[in-house]
């Protein structure tokens, strides 16, 4: 169905290239110091997550390229090297230059272009938001490993304070940018499950601010197949139904080497769906008891898939070999957008739900001695 989608997609990208006005189009001219040799390609994102290829060049040996492309609107686009670098823009029309040194290539400079120009400084305050999340987080797991509990409670009521006051900055500025595509990509970083009340406020009025745009449209089908699961789409686990016997979603996620794995696929066992991140402070405090009851229980009939709520591979795979989690793992890179986690109601980690061998939940949210207990009772 997707490679349907996108087919269709270019088909359509390709007629209005064709058809529209000479004042859409738009280039970009890339200097970039140090860059390797390769194809520089680049993409245009929608809010219902397509990717469409729009250009690609060679780079010259100096670190050149250019790109171009038509904008009947404006749009989030990103410059993508390889192996997984990227510049993220905010494109309406006309021509911009990027510069900037491949070995710190998230302080590129771009010209020509406000929106882009704001959209950077946007993320250079995420990433600096992120940074003191992971020092934090390593704060958190000193003092657990210590035993400091007064302190201990200080610092997480610190670390969700943080989370609050992240959250805050985003919704301000999907609020008040003047840059629809930066508003819409501010909002696609909140958690539908947790920012449920400020997500429909904004769905109706980035309508109103913008109407009839394509993005915009994108982003209300979005809001509505991950908040009110339109049909068609994959079930979601209704609330309250967690351990009545309720027939646990599909799950289909890509494995760090990038192979879909699903749910389905480990039907006849008993299966523990465990939901964490590698930023997640008592996720990772609770690993090693999951790590303990997989070593007891994997020669008898049970196994575990784990879904990561992480944003960037490399986080995710140094937290799977630092924490020695040798099962299954899977996670589409969403953080807080991941549909799993909308599927089963995930509304903070850790969270894990057990699955019986016919494929329905059977108990949630076991920890520690109560998980070991539970499997000791169950999994024969």
């Amino acid at each position: 169905m997707r490679s349907k989608q996108l087919l269709f997609l270019l088909i359509a990208l390709s007629g209005l290239a064709a058809c529209s006005s000479s004042s859409h189009k738009f280039t970009i001219i890339g200097n970039i110091n140090g860059l390797p040799e390769q194809t520089v390609v680049l993409e245009q994102l929608t809010a219902n997550d397509i990717i469409t290829i729009v250009d690609s060049e060679r780079s010259k040996p100096d670190g050149h390229f250019e790109l171009s492309g038509v904008a009947p609107e404006p749009g989030i686009y990103r410059i993508h090297f390889h192996p997984n670098k990227y510049i993220l823009l905010s494109i309406d029309k006309g021509n911009m230059k990027i510069t900037g040194d491949w070995n710190a290539l998230e302080k590129y400079e771009v010209a020509g272009s406000d929106a882009s120009k704001q959209l950077q400084g946007y993320l250079a305050t995420v990433r600096s938001h992120l940074n003191d999340f992971n020092t934090m987080t390593g704060v958190l797991d000193t003092l657990k490993a210590r035993g400091n509990d007064s302190i201990l409670a200080v610092a997480q009521k610190d670390f969700q304070n943080m989370g609050q006051h992240f959250t805050q900055f985003v919704e301000r500025y999907a609020d008040t940018t003047t840059y629809e595509p930066n508003a819409i990509f501010a909002a696609r970083m909140l958690n539908p499950a947790t920012e449920g009340t400020f997500l429909d406020a904004f769905s109706q009025g980035v309508n109103r601010k913008f109407p009839g745009t394509r993005m915009s449209k994108d982003f209300t089908e979005y809001y509505l197949r991950v908040s009110m699961n339109q049909k068609g789409q994959p079930k979601k686990l209704p609330a309250g139904a967690e351990t009545s016997g309720q027939a646990a979603p599909e799950v289909a996620l890509p494995d760090v080497n990038g192979k879909v794995v699903t749910l389905s696929s480990f039907r006849g066992k008993y299966v523990l769906i465990d939901f964490w991140a590698s930023w997640c402070a008592p996720c990772r405090a609770e690993n090693p008891n999951v790590v303990a009851a997989y070593e007891k229980f994997k020669d008898k009939n049970f196994t575990i898939l784990s879904v990561s709520l992480d944003n960037t591979k490399e986080a995710w795979e140094k937290a799977i070999k630092s924490d020695g989690l040798t099962w299954t793992q899977v996670s589409d890179l969403k953080g807080w957008h991941s549909m799993a986690a909308a599927m089963y109601n995930v509304q903070s980690i850790p969270c894990n739900f057990l699955i019986d061998t016919a494929g329905k939940i059977i108990a949630k949210n076991l920890r520690g001695q109560q998980l070991e207990e539970t499997l000791q009772a169950m999994v024969k």
